[in-house]
């Protein structure tokens, strides 16, 4: 694989890193990923406009989103895939020097959808998501220690994944997903006030389910609101819409909503990508 790295494209084994690089050393960085789907990104100046936020906040010096489209597709061309995600991340770089930028653009495994469509099983962590107090929820920090804390703890439990809770136990978000539930008409998701990253295909879901004539809430609510849900599914850049099958040991309702939702979504991803 090709890679982008400080205004050179080389293979991903010959890059290197200094050693007094601070994002490597104290996780001083901010990333940002975007989707590839058949022949172009989906989202992309939205994807990058939280990057050039969450840089800001940390007193980077983020490439402006012309060069990274310009950065994007060159690995697009440099390494052809049908499906992939493209990531760029932006350290301190080391002591008084410039900042580290690397590009990299990953390929999707074949059975992306497959994997998508069977969903997960969860389980609550008890490790907790930090407060908006303690990291505001636009900046997308490498250093997100919390959700592979929680992974370690479903990894333990046989779970595909895990659910975070806030320090007063309200549902947050994954380590890499915003979540959603269905009760009838009416689609539920943690508001920002939780902590949550925004995603940018939380914002389109929430779209797409407002016009399908669904009634959305965004608010704070205590875990047990899930056990009495139609339907949960996480939301992310890579996969899409994922069902929740089982949560804490207890299978899950399924219903067909979130399936004309994820439909939806495709079919608008497919559109923009052509």
């Amino acid at each position: 694989m090709i890679v982008y790295l400080n205004g050179e494209y080389v293979e991903e084994n010959h890059a290197a890193i200094a050693v007094g690089d601070r994002g490597f050393l104290y996780g001083d960085a901010v990333f940002e990923t975007c989707r590839w789907h058949n022949r172009g990104y989906f989202r992309f100046d939205e994807h990058m406009q939280r990057f050039a936020r969450g840089a800001q906040a940390l007193r980077l010096n983020a490439p402006v989103t012309p060069e990274l489209r310009r950065i994007a597709d060159d690995l697009a061309a440099r390494n052809p895939a049908q499906d992939a995600v493209f990531r760029v991340t932006l350290t301190r770089g080391r002591a008084h020097g410039p900042n580290t930028v690397l590009a990299t653009l990953h390929p999707l495994a074949a059975d992306w959808r497959e994997t998508a469509r069977r969903g997960w099983s969860l389980i609550t962590a008890d490790i907790r998501h930090p407060p908006l107090s303690a990291l505001p929820s636009y900046i997308k920090s490498v250093g997100r220690l919390h959700g592979l804390l929680a992974r370690f703890e479903a990894q333990d439990a046989g779970a595909d994944d895990a659910l975070l809770l806030s320090p007063g136990g309200h549902v947050v978000e994954g380590p890499t997903w915003n979540v959603f539930w269905i009760r009838g008409k009416t689609l539920f998701t943690p508001s920002v006030e939780t902590g949550i990253l925004e995603g940018v295909t939380r914002s389109i879901i929430m779209s797409i389910a407002t016009e399908t004539r669904f009634q959305v809430i965004e608010g704070i609510w205590p875990r047990a609101v899930l056990d009495e849900a139609d339907e949960i599914f996480a939301s992310m850049t890579s996969l899409g819409l994922v069902p929740i099958k089982r949560l804490d040991g207890r299978p899950t309702e399924q219903t067909a909503a979130s399936d004309l939702i994820s439909a939806a979504y495709w079919r608008l991803v497919s559109d923009c990508c052509q």
